[in-house]
């Protein structure tokens, strides 16, 4: 018997400059932990990755994230891709965009720059919320 599967009801790819942390094996990780150079080793790459005003963005995203999960659970589906990717540059071109962050709602609506109310409201469009939410 197939098990009813649960689809997102909006998808968002957030196109953006991320930071980028490089981690060793899981092993080698276990021991940087255990030694306690692991956590100041990747808060440094975090520190050292994005310049102050990119970082701020990057943690307001982040946070919004967070409270569209709070709010809409498993309708929703994100996916961040670092705009100096590969798979970012393609998706810049896919979408024709040269700036960032960009919003992409269930691969047709652009949303460009970073608008919390305006991201919300094509949420609660698009998950038939209207004004209600």
């Amino acid at each position: 018997m197939a098990h009813p599967t649960t689809e997102p009801a909006a998808q968002i790819e957030i196109i953006t400059y991320a930071p980028t942390e490089f981690y060793h094996c899981q092993h080698c990780e276990i021991v940087w932990n255990h030694l306690d150079f692991g956590q100041k080793l990747h808060a440094e790459q975090r520190a050292q990755q994005l310049p102050a005003d990119l970082l701020a963005e990057y943690t307001a995203i982040s946070d919004w994230v967070q409270t569209a999960f709070q709010r809409y659970g498993d309708h929703l589906r994100i996916k961040v891709i670092d705009a100096v990717s590969i798979e970012g540059f393609l998706k810049s071109l896919r979408y024709r965009s040269r700036q960032f962050p960009l919003f992409v709602l269930d691969r047709s609506e652009r949303i460009q720059g970073f608008i919390p109310e305006q991201l919300d409201r094509a949420l609660e469009r698009r998950l038939g919320l209207g004004e209600a939410a």
